[in-house]
C-alpha cells in the first residue's frame, strides 16, 4: 500500500534552510523514505531558473540588499520569480514512478492543487496557455517550476494569498516583460494564511495519496 504524504508546516523559511531541507528529504526519499510536502513562506526572494538570464533581474544587487531581498540561482525549470511573506509555498518531494506520475502529469497536479485552493477561496482562476501556473482575469495567480533528479522532485509551486505584488517590479516575471500578476487578495479572498495551508494540506493529500496509481504522464490525470 502506498504511504501518506507527510506534510511539514514550516511557516517563514529562509531560502536557504528550504533548500537545505529539500535535499534532505530528497536523499531520505531516494533512500525509501516517505513522500513530503513542505509548506512555508520565504522573505523577501528572488529565484532564478535554469532559463534565466541576468537581465531577468532588473535591480541592481545594491538595491536588492537595501530592501532586503536575497536573490539565489537554482535548478529549477523556468525563469525569474520572487517570493516573499503572504506567498505560499509547496515543495512536494515525492518519488514519481511509485505514485504513477510522468513529470507532466506531475506539473498537472501541482497546478490542480493551486486551482483547489483558489476554489476553496472562492476565487476563480484556471489554466492558461502562456504557461505553467494559475491565471485569473487579472493575471497569474501561482507558478510551477520544478526539478526531478532519479525520478525524485524537488521545488514546486507558490501561490500568491497576500504578498506584496511590487516585488515583481524587480524582476521580468517568468521571462514576461510586463507579465501581470495577481493574488487571493487582490482577487477579494479575505483569507488569512493559515486557512490557505489548511486547504492545501487537503488539496495535497487528496491529490497524492486519493489518487488512482494507473494515471501515467502520457494519460494525465
Amino acid at each position: 500500500m502506498r504511504e501518506p504524504i507527510t506534510w511539514q508546516w514550516l511557516g517563514l523559511c529562509a531560502y536557504d534552510r528550504a533548500l537545505a531541507l529539500q535535499e534532505t528529504a530528497w536523499d531520505a526519499r531516494r533512500s525509501g523514505g516517505p513522500d513530503v510536502c513542505l509548506a512555508l513562506e520565504h522573505p523577501p526572494t528572488i529565484t532564478l531558473g535554469r532559463r534565466s538570464t541576468v537581465a531577468d533581474v532588473l535591480a541592481s544587487d545594491d538595491e536588492l540588499v537595501r530592501r532586503g531581498f536575497t536573490r539565489h540561482a537554482t535548478e529549477r525549470g523556468g525563469r525569474a520569480t520572487y517570493h516573499g511573506p503572504g506567498q505560499l509555498v509547496l515543495y512536494p518531494i515525492v518519488h514519481l514512478r511509485d505514485r504513477g506520475l510522468g513529470v507532466r502529469s506531475f506539473v498537472w497536479l501541482l497546478e490542480e492543487i493551486m486551482l483547489e485552493i483558489a476554489r476553496a477561496m472562492g476565487v476563480r482562476a484556471h489554466r492558461d496557455e502562456r504557461g505553467h501556473g494559475v491565471w485569473t482575469a487579472r493575471g497569474k495567480l501561482g507558478a510551477v517550476g520544478i526539478r526531478v533528479r532519479d525520478d525524485v522532485t524537488l521545488h514546486g509551486l507558490a501561490l500568491n494569498v497576500s504578498l506584496d505584488l511590487s516585488g515583481y517590479g524587480l524582476i521580468t516575471p517568468c521571462g514576461v516583460p510586463g507579465l501581470a500578476v495577481t493574488s487571493l487578495a487582490v482577487e477579494g479572498a479575505a483569507v488569512e494564511m493559515r486557512e490557505v495551508v489548511a486547504a492545501a494540506e487537503a488539496a495535497c493529500r487528496r491529490s497524492f495519496d486519493d489518487r488512482p496509481r494507473e494515471a501515467t504522464e502520457e494519460a494525465r490525470p
